[in-house]
């Protein structure tokens, strides 16, 4: 990743401004995403999901928990039964479909998605449009939103991870669209980074926060010989731990190179007629 130079604060909201200038639940973005109406249109499941949709849904959650629950040495209790189709069906009240802020919503997500991830948009003049950590980036969406609608309904966990819980029950590639269209008439770029999880070892800040000593003060050999045989046991399982996290990371570039581009992928290339900067994701060196 290089390292950039970013916007200020108010760069950015300046930028957002440009970029949704009737806001992110404005009529522009719903006649793009929404001609025939809000109701007519696929994105509203993503608020309004089918009880085909919610079953799936409650099933991988239970199965997902069970699998948790059975690795952690613990079996599942016996009054958690697998959800039915019936059941939801029966429990499950669809609200009134509210067009504009579904719409705000789900482009407020899909703006995290985009900005956020460990992705970068990049400026015409090479500065990154940054909206922040993950956290800091729902809270520049909510922000935004909450002034946008003169309130302050909204707060990071609300953008928090973007499209994770909904992104299944439609196909969101249109809304990306919109956002790279905004963006590639700003004249900016984008650039892809493939999710890697990484280990920390917090065991060297640990040791800097110690109060300093003399190395004679309070030195028991026996104790000074424990604490070696549990710093190598430790090192140990740290180069194990970052070991298997490389080879799950090998395994799953190796799927994603093999599979079609998420819909972020997709979405750019359909309007830039180019895949990212990013994508396909290189194979690392381990």
């Amino acid at each position: 990743m290089i390292d950039r130079e970013r916007l200020s604060d108010e760069e950015c909201d300046a930028e957002f401004a440009c970029l949704f200038p009737q806001g992110m639940g404005g009529a522009d973005l719903m006649l793009e995403l929404a001609p025939t109406g809000w109701d007519a249109s696929p994105l509203r499941l993503c608020f309004h999901p089918t009880p085909e949709q919610r079953f799936d849904e409650a099933l991988r959650m239970h199965r997902r928990l069970a699998e948790l629950s059975e690795s952690w040495g613990h079996q599942p209790p016996d009054q958690t039964p697998p959800p039915t189709i019936e059941k939801i069906t029966r429990d499950y009240v669809d609200p009134p479909l509210e067009p504009e802020r579904e719409l705000a919503e789900l482009a407020g997500r899909c703006v995290w998605d985009v900005f956020s991830d460990n992705h970068e948009v990049v400026t015409p003049d090479g500065r990154l449009l940054d909206l922040g950590s993950f956290r800091a980036s729902g809270g520049f969406i909510a922000d935004w939103l909450n002034r946008e609608q003169g309130g302050s309904k909204y707060s990071y966990m609300d953008f928090y991870m973007g499209t994770i819980w909904i992104g299944g029950r439609a196909d969101l590639t249109p809304v990306y669209e919109a956002i790279f269209r905004r963006l590639k008439a700003r004249g900016h770029e984008w650039v892809y980074h493939f999710p890697r999880l990484a280990l920390v070892d917090m065991r060297p800040l640990l040791e800097s926060l110690k109060p300093d000593k003399p190395d004679w003060e309070d030195y028991d050999p026996s104790k000074a010989l424990e604490q070696q045989r549990e710093s190598e046991e430790h090192e140990q399982q740290v180069a194990e731990m970052r070991a298997s996290l490389d080879e799950s990371y090998r395994e799953a570039v190796d799927k994603a190179r093999a599979s079609p581009p998420p819909e972020t992928v997709a979405a750019y290339r359909n309007v830039y007629d180019v895949f990212p900067c990013g994508w396909p994701p290189e194979l690392p060196n381990l």
